[in-house]
């Protein structure tokens, strides 16, 4: 099912976006006809005009998910679901491609608190929460600053002060968190038909696991032609940075 273009924060010039439009329409017709590989191609042209959006990442995922191959289909439907994370039919096919995944690795139980932040605080960015800290702190200025042209020094007035400087301070810190984990916390899919874990970023290391294709890894280091992963079991080890594409 093809879903509607729309923009992404920071797209180019609305001059390009009749081109990106057009081409995005191109794939749809190409992909209603199963000519997969020509939507595709259609789609990718239209990202390239800089259109990223929850709606072409999701057709990227079913044109690749028509042409098996999984783990980019995972890569673009995961990505989608940074952009429209309670699209129900995103979330059906993506539960879909994960089914078709040979041997899937078990998957820790995910903190109650962790998915709290990734749904609100990862989704809405650093930005709001700095701007309500810095909030917080004007509200503790104000009140300072009453309190000295009026000399008050009631029960209410230290409990507001010390109210807004503590919401501020959380507020901060976790914008600074939310700035954090927007710029280490990165995900790769593997796309390579198995991926060797080693201990470490070598070829002469021993293979610990092969790892499927369409697992979702997190990323913890690069070097050279490696990355350094973690598998949603909890291990860790080193993989061929051609065996993954990020998300």
């Amino acid at each position: 099912m093809a879903l509607t273009l729309a923009t992404a924060p920071g797209a180019p010039a609305a001059a390009q976006l009749p081109e990106a439009a057009r081409r995005f329409d191109e794939g749809n017709r190409h992909y209603g006809a199963g000519a997969y590989q020509d939507a595709l191609h259609a789609y990718e042209q239209a990202l390239a005009a800089g259109y990223a959006s929850g709606a072409l990442y999701y057709n990227m995922g079913n044109a690749y998910f028509r042409l098996d191959e999984l783990g980019q289909a995972i890569r673009y439907y995961e990505k989608a679901r940074r952009l429209m994370p309670d699209d129900p039919l995103l979330r059906h096919n993506l539960e879909i491609a994960h089914s078709r995944i040979e041997a899937p690795l078990s998957t820790l139980p995910t903190p109650l608190w962790v998915t709290w932040w990734r749904r609100y605080v990862v989704r809405l960015g650093a930005w709001p929460f700095f701007v309500a800290g810095l909030l917080g702190y004007g509200l503790a200025a104000a009140l300072v600053g009453y309190r000295i042209w009026t000399g008050t020094r009631n029960a209410w007035h230290r409990r507001a002060l010390s109210a807004s400087l503590l919401l501020g301070l959380l507020l901060l810190a976790i914008a600074f968190a939310a700035a954090l984990d927007r710029t280490s916390g990165r995900q790769a899919v593997v796309v390579a038909g198995r991926a060797a874990l080693h201990e470490t970023p070598t070829d002469e290391a021993p293979a610990t696991l092969d790892v499927p294709e369409g697992i979702v890894l997190d990323v913890l280091h690069r070097q050279d032609a490696w990355m350094e992963v973690r598998l949603p079991n909890g291990v860790t080890g080193w993989i061929r940075t051609a065996a993954a594409a990020e998300v």
